[in-house]
């Protein structure tokens, strides 16, 4: 029987072979893999966010509408961990012209995920959220932000056509699914303006995702908001 032998050059070039093969591949895996479960964790936190509502809409008799202070109403019925009025209680990110806010309040649930209320002004936000109409929402607490900013509820998306006759605009927030794993925040034992360095958002045709996500709160539920988000949401979408 003749025997099968290879010579070293053989084996070297078929190993060199592996070694290209794995490096192109291997990182679209991880990549992809990253992507699912982004959308999978964008999913599970508009659920939560709407089981929220649901709950103080039929256990406080309460909408999103009714109450002013966004982040104490969503807290009341989720599963909170940690919260401050100011994320840089925890870090510190890049001034909000330069996608980051060191004023946002900001709670985490015990599933992993972080979510902020947005502090800011329309002209300083309206890149983050595609339509410059929408009202952006932080906390209404005494004393805390100027009145001006606060949304005082959240209505109904569309205000010339709204069934229940709402008279005010939707809330904005943002949502971290993995939490204060990279990609944001870059650095999170970040105690200073000096390190502190912009969030990274997703691209705006929803190509390539972040970790972080726009959700609209309106009077009746929360729904993922923009066309990066609602094509992570339903696999497509629309612009709105």
């Amino acid at each position: 029987m003749r025997k099968i032998a290879f010579t070293l050059a053989e084996v070297l070039i078929t190993l060199a072979i592996i070694g290209i093969v794995a490096a192109i591949s291997i990182p679209s895996v991880i990549s992809n893999a990253q992507q699912l479960e982004y959308k999978t964790g964008l999913r599970k936190a508009v659920s939560v966010l709407n089981q929220a509502i649901t709950l103080g809409s039929t256990m406080d008799n309460e909408t999103p509408y009714d109450n002013a202070n966004l982040f104490g109403y969503l807290m009341k019925h989720m599963t909170v961990m940690k919260s401050a009025s100011r994320v840089s209680d925890f870090y510190y990110v890049q001034a909000i012209t330069n996608r980051g806010n060191t004023s946002n309040a900001v709670f985490y649930t015990t599933d992993g995920m972080r979510y902020e209320i947005r502090a800011g002004n329309q002209s300083q936000l309206k890149y983050l959220y595609e339509n410059p109409k929408i009202q952006v929402c932080t906390v209404a607490q005494a004393g805390q932000f100027n009145e001006s900013r606060q949304c005082g509820g959240c209505g109904s998306y569309g205000l010339n056509n709204n069934p229940d006759g709402t008279t005010k605009p939707p809330c904005l927030m943002t949502v971290d699914v993995n939490g204060d794993r990279k990609p944001n925040p870059n650095n999170v034992n970040c105690r200073k303006i000096a390190c502190a360095k912009a969030y990274k958002y997703t691209t705006p045709d929803g190509s390539i995702l972040s970790d972080m996500f726009t959700i609209m709160i309106t009077d009746r539920s929360a729904i993922p908001y923009g066309y990066a988000a609602q094509r992570a949401m339903y696999q497509g979408g629309t612009r709105k």
